[in-house]
C-alpha cells in the first residue's frame, strides 16, 4: 500500500471512529474501484490473520477497526467492487468474531 493510500485508509478510519460516516460515504463515492478494493482487502487481511488464530481477544480489543474493517467490505459489496461470494465469505468471518466476542463475555 502506497504513503497515499495508507493516509487515506488512517483519514477514513478517523472519519469512522468519530461517526462521521456520511463524510466518510462521500469520500469513499470520490475514490477509484482499484483504491478502495485495495484499502478494503487490507484490512480485512489482518482482521482475517487474528481471526484465523483464533487471537479473538485482539479482535475485541480493537473492536472499532473490525467495525470499519466491516463498514469497508459492505460498502464495496454495494459498490458491487466485491463479489456477493466474497461479501458473504467476509460476512461470515465478521459473525463468527461477533458471536465469540460475545460469547467471552458473557
Amino acid at each position: 500500500m502506497t504513503e497515499e493510500i495508507n493516509n487515506l485508509n488512517t483519514d477514513l478510519k478517523e472519519l469512522f471512529v468519530d461517526s462521521k460516516f456520511d463524510r466518510m460515504k462521500d469520500i469513499l463515492d470520490k475514490i477509484a474501484d482499484g483504491t478502495i478494493i485495495e484499502i478494503t482487502q487490507y484490512n480485512f487481511g489482518i482482521i482475517k490473520k487474528y481471526y484465523e488464530a483464533q487471537r479473538y481477544n485482539i479482535l475485541a480489543q480493537f473492536i472499532k477497526f473490525v467495525a470499519y474493517s466491516s463498514f469497508l467490505c459492505e460498502y464495496s459489496a454495494k459498490r458491487q467492487i466485491i463479489s456477493k461470494e466474497e461479501y458473504e465469505e467476509m460476512f461470515k468471518i465478521f459473525t463468527e468474531i461477533y458471536l465469540k466476542i460475545k460469547e467471552e463475555q458473557e
